[in-house]
């Protein structure tokens, strides 16, 4: 009894590895607190999670008190981490992405529509030069070519800041209309053939996605 008393008294000065007792709960303290503000948690929502009342969230990140076992495999849980990784002093909490304001994605939106109505606005020009022309010869083909363009254009923007999981739609829709343009570029051919090349490409690109998802 006496042995165990001496080591309740001299815990605070107990050494592991050149750390001492008040390190591992100045640590704890830290890590606690950091991994609460940023799941954006309060402490009370914190005590509703992990059955512990607000009082004893706050003592834990006080220092009044310290997290008995269990609590520390509560929090661990929760959290998604590893005990250890609450004790360490170099653990990194990894903050939640920040979500994109409505007003944000909006002005990219408008600016990707912006960049896909310079796009017709080239082709409207060059159509209009072309009508001049005394030649005149296939100038409607400009709305066609504007078509490939602005998918291009839209995959570089959604690459940029959309999301790329449409990239894959994007690509399709880049596929077909390049290859109907190169058809009716090339219309006196009648090359059909050219719209049998683009289904091996489709299957590439619909392997790709599902392989993409997979990783």
């Amino acid at each position: 009894m006496g042995e165990l008393r001496i080591f309740l008294d001299f815990s605070t000065f107990w050494v592991y590895n050149g750390i001492t007792m008040k390190d591992l709960q100045d640590i704890l303290i830290k890590n606690l607190i950091s991994l609460r503000k940023a799941r954006g948690l309060t402490q009370i929502e914190l005590g509703e999670r992990v059955n512990y009342s607000d009082k004893t969230i706050s003592k834990w990140e006080n220092g009044d008190s310290c997290p008995n076992i269990e609590a520390l495999y509560r929090l661990a849980e929760f959290y998604g981490v590893r005990i250890d990784d609450l004790l360490c002093a170099d653990f990194q909490v990894d903050l939640p992405a920040k979500q994109e304001s409505p007003r944000r994605r909006y002005s990219k939106l408008v600016i990707t529509l912006l960049a896909v109505v310079a796009v017709w606005c080239v082709a409207l020009l060059l159509f209009a030069v072309l009508s001049l022309s005394p030649n005149r010869v296939g100038e409607w083909l400009c709305f066609i070519y504007a078509v490939p363009l602005s998918a291009v254009t839209v995959l570089v923007f959604n690459s940029l800041w959309g999301n790329r999981r449409y990239n894959y739609l994007i690509i399709s829709v880049l596929l077909w209309s390049l290859l109907t343009t190169v058809f009716l570029q090339l219309l006196s051919y009648q090359l059909w053939i050219v719209f049998l090349l683009g289904v091996p490409i489709q299957i590439a690109i619909i392997l790709w996605s599902q392989l993409k998802k997979q990783v």
